[in-house]
C-alpha cells in the first residue's frame, strides 16, 4: 500500500418515423381515414421498443442524462457530507486545510456552480483533492473544474486509462492527475482517506473509498437499487463482483454509500453480495446443465432477487463463465 502524506431512446421519434415511413410506400389514403390505426401503432411500437430497452440504463453504465439537480448537502457524520442528484453521489469530507471530495457528477456548468454552493454552505475552504470511484461520466464529469480551481485528481491507474479511451469520457477533460496501482492512502488536513482496489466489477477500474474515522465507505455502483449494470468493454466482471464486496466486508464500517440513492448498512452490503453469489452460481449451474449462450437468459431466475437483465448482459457473462 503507498502513503501518501500531503502537499502532495429517443424511442417516441423512432415510433413516429414508423408511420412517415408507411405514408411513402403508397398507404396516405388508408392512414388519412384512420388517424386513430395511426397513434396506436405509434404508441404500441414506443411501448415495445421501451420493453426492449436494456435494463438499469445505458450498456456499461450511466451517461450524462442519467443526472437530476443536484440536491442539498446533508451531513453523514461529523465533517463528511454527502451531495445527491447532477449525477453520482459525491462526498464531502472536511479538513481543517482544505476539502476532500468523491466524485464531481455529470459535466454541466451547472452541475459544478450547484455543487459549489452546496460545498460553500458548510465550508469555505478550497477542494485540495479529488477522488473518483470508476471512470463513468457521472462520476468524473467536472474534474478538471476543480483542477482548474487547484486541486488534485487521484484516481486507479485503470480509471486513467478507461477515461481517456471509453467513447463516453474520452472528450472529457481531467483525468487524474496522481495514479495508483491497487492502494492508496491519502493524509491531508488531520484527515486519513483510503482508496482500495479489490478487483474488477462494474468496470474495471472500480474504486472504494474508506472514511475509517467515520466508519463509512463510498462503494459507488458496487451497490445499486436497480438492476447491477456490468461494463464489460471497460473490464468490469460479473464474475469477480462479489470479490469486491468481500474486500468492503473487511472493513470497519457502519456506512455504505451506493453510487446512487441512500447510504446502506453492513446487512444490506452483505445481502446485496449474497444475492450477486446467487445469480452467478444459477448461471454456473445452467451452463453445467447445457444452457447455451442463447438459452442462458432464459434458465437463469432473478425475480427473486428483484433484478430483470437484457438478453445481451446473459450473453456476455455465459462468454465470461465459459472462458479458457
Amino acid at each position: 500500500m503507498r502513503d501518501h502524506d500531503t502537499p502532495s431512446l429517443d424511442v417516441a421519434r423512432d415510433a413516429l418515423s414508423v408511420s412517415r415511413r408507411a405514408r411513402h410506400r403508397g398507404t396516405e389514403r388508408f392512414l388519412g381515414l384512420f388517424p386513430g390505426v395511426v397513434a396506436a401503432i405509434a404508441i404500441a411500437t414506443t411501448l415495445t421498443l421501451l420493453a426492449q430497452a436494456p435494463q438499469g440504463g445505458p450498456p456499461g453504465g450511466r451517461g450524462a442524462a442519467a443526472g437530476q439537480t443536484v440536491e442539498k448537502i446533508r451531513e453523514l457524520k461529523p465533517n463528511l457530507y454527502m451531495i445527491t442528484g447532477g449525477g453520482a453521489n459525491t462526498l464531502v469530507r472536511v479538513t481543517t486545510e482544505g476539502l476532500i471530495l468523491v466524485d464531481t457528477k455529470n459535466p454541466s456548468d451547472e452541475n459544478y456552480k450547484r455543487l459549489m454552493e452546496e460545498i460553500a454552505s458548510v465550508s469555505k475552504l478550497p477542494v485540495k483533492y479529488v477522488l473518483n470511484t470508476h471512470h463513468h461520466p457521472d462520476h468524473v464529469g467536472n474534474n478538471q473544474k476543480f483542477i482548474d480551481a487547484g486541486a488534485q485528481v487521484v484516481g486507479l491507474e485503470a480509471l486513467k486509462q478507461h477515461m481517456t479511451s471509453d467513447p463516453r469520457t474520452k472528450d472529457i477533460p481531467g483525468p487524474p492527475t496522481v495514479t495508483f496501482a491497487k492502494d492508496y492512502v491519502l493524509r491531508f488536513g488531520g484527515a486519513v482517506v483510503e482508496a482500495h482496489a479489490y478487483g474488477r466489477g462494474h468496470t474495471g477500474d472500480d474504486t472504494m473509498v474508506y472514511f475509517p474515522d467515520s466508519k463509512v465507505v463510498m462503494v459507488s455502483d458496487q451497490i445499486t437499487n436497480a438492476t447491477p449494470i456490468v461494463d464489460f468493454a471497460n473490464g468490469g466482471s460479473a464474475v469477480e463482483w462479489t470479490q469486491i464486496l468481500d474486500g468492503v466486508l473487511k472493513l470497519d464500517f457502519e456506512m455504505a454509500i451506493p453510487g446512487r440513492g441512500d447510504p446502506k448498512t453492513r446487512a444490506e452490503v452483505e445481502a446485496y453480495r449474497k444475492n450477486f453469489a446467487a445469480l452467478i452460481d444459477r448461471a454456473k449451474g445452467a451452463i453445467k446443465n447445457g444452457a447455451t449462450r442463447d438459452q442462458l437468459a432464459a434458465q437463469v431466475k432473478t425475480d427473486d432477487l428483484g433484478w430483470q437483465f437484457n438478453p445481451m448482459f446473459y450473453g456476455q457473462l455465459y462468454d465470461e463463465l465459459t472462458r479458457k
